[in-house]
């Protein structure tokens, strides 16, 4: 059976309520020649008579009955239905998955996430860490709204909605030889100490790899790990370099531990933190409320100052 016509169930329904398709057309203001005329083609797309006639008027068979019924279902529904999605424009349900980069968590928990939270605790909200090709794909397969990583390959069907170039320095205790180096350091100096390194796919290996094509040369690290955390504590216990940016470690660096010392080469300023979400694809009220918080309170890309070692500003 094809799909019932709803205003010809609205029309069965006013013929049970007012008992005659009369009284039905003076309700509706329509000729009782059109109600009759839709009751007979619902008729025929049930392929059962709706109504008896009888001394006081039309009464409704088995079969309108059971269509009365579907129809109040379906009110309900329908109502059930505008309650939701008022409640979606009112921002009292929803959820909203985002796929980002390690180093971005702090930030986004501290300006964004948790105030979001606090407001709309009814809000879902889904975050996962993962490598820069895993977020890219993860947006471009609609499995979340909004993407953040770092360094990320170009793709035709991902929008960059906001990007910040972020310079790769040398993450070191405050005691280690480089931090006492005049700076910027170069490449050569970097070379001279143990180094760790994150793994691929993800973008600081990424720009490693540009640095050694560009410069012919094979970086071989200490440690190879795909946690930033790893390489915060490498460098907390003296073993050697890191590099990172310094949303990476920005508690260990506002608390002095950890030095950021730049490098003085074009490739290690190339990189850009990238927020991103699908072409084309409509976003939910609360998802696009996410982004515009994101956009517009992330210190990162809202052009607010990001504070760094004793109170100063942290350059990129």
């Amino acid at each position: 059976m094809k799909e019932l016509n709803q205003a010809r169930l609205r029309y069965m329904h006013e013929v049970i309520v007012c008992g005659s398709i009369r009284g039905a057309a003076e309700k509706l203001e329509m000729s009782p020649s059109v109600i009759s005329r839709q009751i007979q083609l619902l008729e025929k797309e049930i392929g059962l008579p709706l109504f008896e006639r009888r001394a006081r008027g039309l009464a409704p068979t088995d079969a309108a009955e059971m269509l009365e019924e579907f129809l109040r279902g379906y009110r309900a529904q329908h109502e059930h239905l505008q309650d939701r999605l008022q409640e979606l424009r009112g921002m009292r349900r929803g959820h909203v998955e985002l796929s980002i980069s390690e180093g971005m968590i702090e930030a986004l928990m501290q300006y964004v996430m948790g105030p979001f939270c606090q407001e709309f605790p009814n809000i879902r909200v889904g975050i996962n860490t993962a490598s820069v090709d895993e977020v890219v794909e993860a947006v471009r397969t609609d499995r979340v709204h909004i993407g953040l990583a770092f360094n990320p390959p170009v793709h035709p069907e991902v929008r960059i909605r906001a990007r910040q170039a972020l310079a790769v320095g040398a993450l070191v205790r405050a005691d280690h030889p480089l931090a006492r180096k005049r700076r910027p350091i170069t490449v050569k100096d970097l070379m001279q100490h143990p180094l760790a390194l994150m793994t691929a796919p993800y973008g600081l290996r990424r720009i490693v790899e540009l640095l050694e094509f560009t410069e012919k040369i094979h970086i071989s690290p200490a440690l190879t790990t795909n946690s930033l955390g790893v390489l915060r504590q490498y460098a907390l216990a003296g073993a050697g370099a890191v590099l990172m940016t310094d949303i990476g470690a920005s508690l260990e660096l506002s608390s002095g531990e950890l030095v950021l010392v730049p490098i003085a080469h074009p490739v290690l300023r190339q990189a850009e933190m990238q927020l991103m979400v699908r072409l084309g694809r409509p976003l939910s009220s609360a998802a696009t409320e996410m982004l515009r918080r994101i956009e517009s309170r992330l210190p990162l890309f809202s052009g607010h100052p990001r504070r760094g070692v004793r109170g100063d500003a942290i350059g990129v």
